[in-house]
Order: structure tokens, then C-alpha cells, then sequence
């Protein structure tokens, strides 16, 4: 049981660092090359992007580390 709850923790790690970066190239694209055809919900699905992986690397760190 302590093996999947390892594999699983690392697993939102992973996909929280992915999601980072990803939300990161996403802003740096639209930072150079948005203009007026750009969705005005953009903004918004950032920060979304970036509070979801910034809660998967917090509870796959709680989880590896036995913090929840």
C-alpha cells in the first residue's frame, strides 16, 4: 500500500511540475504573439493553470511526506 501511495505522490508531482511549465510556455506565447483575436478569459485560465499546479505539487509533497 505504501508503494502506490509513493507511485501516486510522485505521479502529482510530475504532473504539477508539467502543468507549470505548460502554463508558463502558454503566458510566454500569448504575451508575444496575443492580439485581439486572444480569448479575454486567457487571463483567467492562467491563473487557474497555475493555482491547480501549484495544488498538485502541494499534495503530492504532503502525501510523499506524510504531511495530510
Amino acid at each position: 500500500m505504501n508503494i502506490m501511495k509513493n507511485i501516486f505522490s510522485t505521479l502529482f508531482i510530475i504532473i504539477g511540475i508539467w502543468q507549470f511549465f505548460a502554463t508558463t510556455n502558454y503566458f510566454k506565447t500569448i504575451k508575444t504573439s496575443g492580439g485581439k483575436s486572444t480569448s479575454a478569459f486567457s487571463p483567467m485560465a492562467i491563473w487557474f493553470s497555475f493555482i491547480l499546479a501549484i495544488t498538485f505539487i502541494i499534495l503530492g509533497l504532503g502525501s510523499l511526506f506524510n504531511w495530510l
